[in-house]
């Protein structure tokens, strides 16, 4: 097995956005540039079975591997031709210990990578001394009517769509200009304690989106926007990556009514999952589960050199 750099990103889109759906294809990924390291894992020299991606960054002389901004994991997949449970553990094992082996020798400062919710078996990692740390999103079922989706949606939930739309908030599809969105959103993340990628965040509008891959819904009282989400999708997914309310207007239940109509347009875009994409913060939390989601876990990979860590125990005990 032969793990190198993809330095085309059509070789790896062709192979990997099928099975991982949006966040492997080459709009989205273009939106990183070249900054993007793209790992191509080979069966030999030349059949590709799989890969990954991160982004390698220096800062203060230290090297570190992270995700690229807005994306939830780092796209790892791999195929196989194995069909008894032996030989299918056996080559899932074989290309963890690989991928592990790989990331060890960037030799990285800090490493924290998230992978895609069926990847599962991380003993290598564990086996190199990373912190292996479950992460939970939270996905809704589109296969039943939208009838039953709703009627488990939290009752203090509904109360407040119902509220919003006595209140005559308007909601509508893809009403903003993509400079409209970014520059919402922008505003809206200045707002909150969360880290701004104003590159990637432009190039998310003005490069990757489009009718095939994205929507976002308005909500608005007269002339005034009340609030944004914005979603991206696939042919299976769709994926909350987005959202965001004008809290100066004091308008109630903006962004329940605006997380329900994202949920009613993925499904009548046919996709099979409404995934809100990461629900670690314990409000944001608190309010998808009100839509009534399976809980679903995912791992992430954390390790940082000795100096590095004692540091981050300061400020990321519950990581490292």
């Amino acid at each position: 097995m032969i793990l190198r750099q993809i330095d085309i990103l059509d070789v790896f889109c062709e192979k990997a956005e099928p099975v991982i759906g949006v966040f492997a294809s080459k709009k989205w990924l273009s939106v990183y540039g070249n900054s993007l390291t793209i790992i191509g894992i080979y069966k030999d020299e030349h059949q590709l079975i799989g890969g990954f991606y991160f982004l390698k960054t220096k800062k203060f002389g230290f090297t570190f591997l992270k995700l690229p901004p807005y994306t939830p994991h780092c796209g790892l997949f791999f195929t196989s031709d194995s069909k008894n449970n032996s030989s299918i553990n056996n080559f899932s094992k074989e290309i963890m210990n690989e991928v592990c082996r790989f990331i060890t020798k960037q030799k990285s400062a800090l490493t924290v990578l998230a992978f895609p919710s069926n990847i599962i078996d991380f003993q290598p990692f564990i086996w190199e001394k990373y912190k292996v740390i479950p992460n939970y999103t939270y996905r809704i079922s589109l296969e039943k009517s939208i009838e039953v989706i709703k009627s488990n949606f939290d009752s203090k939930n509904r109360n407040a769509i119902n509220k919003a739309i006595k209140e005559e908030v308007i909601v509508s599809e893809n009403s903003l200009s993509k400079e409209e969105l970014y520059r919402f959103f922008m505003d809206s993340l200045n707002t909150t304690d969360a880290n701004i990628y104003e590159i990637e965040l432009k190039n998310i509008f003005t490069k990757f989106s489009d009718d095939t891959n994205s929507f976002s819904v308005t909500a608005r009282k007269g002339d005034e926007i009340l609030g944004n989400v914005f979603c991206v999708y696939d042919v299976n997914t769709c994926y909350y990556l987005l959202g965001g309310v004008n809290k100066k207007s004091g308008v109630q239940g903006v962004n329940n009514l605006l997380v329900q109509c994202s949920i009613e347009k993925a499904k009548e875009l046919g996709c099979k999952t409404f995934d809100f994409e990461g629900s670690m913060l314990k409000g944001v939390e608190k309010f998808f589960r009100s839509f009534g989601p399976e809980l679903v876990p995912y791992f992430t990979v954390n390790k940082a050199s000795l100096p590095l860590e004692i540091l981050l125990k300061f400020k990321k005990r519950e990581l490292f």
